[in-house]
């Protein structure tokens, strides 16, 4: 059907124009004829004079969709063995790499600091900043007439630094070594559970 019939329907609704050959072809054409019920409902609607209950039955238009629809057929799960071990791989390794990286980000730092302490032998005019609380943890007074420290105090203290450190590095190593003990006996068990399946 063409445009222009829809459009001709549409003034007759509403009632721009008279057509008597448009009606006949109205009770002829049933497309028409839906077209003519459809907007008179939107009129209707728009004007606030429908009943509170449309009665519209959709069902039999939604039921021939639903079974106009092609069937779509998802595959079976496979039994993905690769994937399943790929997956505890990981989860093995994971503790192990996380706490690879806090030992080197404290290395780093260690290391930082090391180099902070050599450099600071020459004092230059622009470092010359009042320190409140320095690294060793000790609070300085701050004041003009505030001698510093000896050599053999900051020595001391370094060489306690360093004993901490070398302290904080052992307990380290241990956690690693407990932890992959941890990890081997929870594969173990693991294989065993498989195995018992």
């Amino acid at each position: 059907m063409s445009e222009n019939k829809f459009e001709n329907v549409s003034s007759v609704v509403d009632s721009y124009q008279q057509a008597d050959e448009l009606f006949d072809e109205i009770l002829n054409d049933s497309h028409l004829s839906a077209t003519w019920q459809r907007y008179h409902l939107m009129g209707d609607v728009m004007r606030g004079e429908t009943s509170d209950v449309i009665n519209l039955d959709l069902s039999s238009n939604i039921a021939s969709a639903i079974a106009n629809e092609p069937t779509i057929l998802a595959p079976r799960p496979s039994n993905n063995v690769v994937g399943k071990l790929k997956a505890k791989v990981v989860q093995f390794a994971k503790p192990f790499g996380q706490m690879a990286i806090a030992a080197s980000a404290a290395g780093l730092m260690v290391m930082g600091v090391q180099q902070n302490s050599a450099d600071s032998d020459v004092l230059l005019p622009a470092s010359q900043v009042v320190k409140t609380m320095p690294f060793g943890g000790i609070a300085e007074p701050v004041s003009l007439n505030f001698q510093q420290t000896s050599r053999t105090s900051e020595k001391q203290a370094f060489i306690e630094q360093q004993r901490r450190f070398q302290a904080l590095l052992s307990d380290h190593h241990q956690q690693v070594k407990l932890s992959s003990v941890d990890a081997t006996s929870s594969t173990q068990q693991d294989k065993a559970e498989e195995s018992a399946k």
